[in-house]
């Protein structure tokens, strides 16, 4: 019982850091809108670039939470 705390705080860290994950996915979805609703073409490339930036930082992050329930 002594180890429940502990192991609520970690849950709770858990819980901050797949919401976190999670807002890099929409933060790269909003990028990839703005770049369909951008007037220019150079315009355009900046966001979607910014989007597939935050997409990457998004799946890196997935890869992680995977690997923690990868454990042996």
């Amino acid at each position: 019982m002594e180890h429940y705390e502990e192991m609520q705080q970690n849950v709770e860290e858990f819980k901050k850091y797949l919401k976190m994950t999670m807002d890099l996915l929409v933060d790269a979805y909003k990028w990839l809108m703005l770049s369909d609703y951008a007037d220019t073409d150079t315009d355009k490339a900046k966001y979607k670039q910014v989007s597939d930036t935050l997409f990457q930082m998004f799946m890196a992050e997935h890869n992680n939470i995977g690997a923690k329930f990868k454990r042996d």
